[in-house]
């Protein structure tokens, strides 16, 4: 999160502007999704009165009666970074494996692209929630992946038996344990059988894997 100390006083640079504007329309998108947004609360969660009253100026919110509303080019930018906030949560925790990862969230949410953003999204197979539970904002990707395509990503629980495919990646630290019989980003597999274990073909092998293994092969049909 923005860094409060030297509450109140200006933004010393452009950079220090743009990343309070974005946390605190991602603060404001949060509560609003729980209720109404109090300026007070606001204030007292980034401490910097003046730099909110300046979102204002800017035509980012609306201050009415205590209370903050967004207007339209400030929901907008709400709304993207608290999807590129959300999706990089999951992809700490699904693809990273990781249990600590707010902190990171919050750095990468702030530089990555568009562009980047929908190719982690699909990637992830547009996932419809952050780990918290909390709804992620649909992307322009989302509904292309909706009415015409799989995502280009997938793990090997969602794959169709009898399907060829090539491993991409292997969360967490069930890769060592694969690596030793050749089953490796890269390695091309066949899934054979889902119940009652995942049964897979590599090369002149098969193998027998358990579901929570299986949901940490992320695989690409070919």
């Amino acid at each position: 999160m923005y860094n409060r100390e030297g509450s109140d006083k200006p933004l010393s640079s452009p950079i220090d502007k743009g990343i309070f504007e974005d946390e605190a329309l991602q603060l404001i998108w949060e509560t609003r999704e729980k209720g109404e947004v109090k300026l007070e609360d606001v204030i007292k969660e980034l401490g910097n009165r003046s730099a909110i009253e300046e979102m204002e100026r800017d035509g980012l919110i609306k201050i009415k009666e205590e209370k903050v509303y967004f207007a339209e080019e400030g929901e907008k930018r709400a709304r993207d970074i608290t999807r590129r906030h959300r999706l990089a949560e999951r992809l700490f925790v699904d693809v990273l494996d990781l249990t600590e990862f707010e902190s990171d969230a919050c750095k990468i949410e702030h530089a990555i692209s568009t562009e980047v953003e929908e190719a982690i999204c699909t990637f992830l197979g547009h996932p419809p929630s952050c780990p918290h539970g909390k709804p992620i904002p649909r992307g322009r990707c989302c509904a292309t992946y909706t009415q015409k395509v799989r995502p280009l990503v997938q793990r090997v629980t969602d794959i169709t038996v009898g399907k060829l495919a090539r491993v991409v990646f292997i969360a967490g630290t069930i890769m060592e344990r694969l690596s030793s019989i050749g089953l490796v980003p890269g390695a091309i597999i066949k899934l054979q059988q889902k119940s009652p274990s995942y049964i897979i073909g590599i090369e002149e092998m098969t193998i027998a894997i358990d579901e929570e293994m299986a949901r940490g092969i992320f695989v690409r049909v070919i």
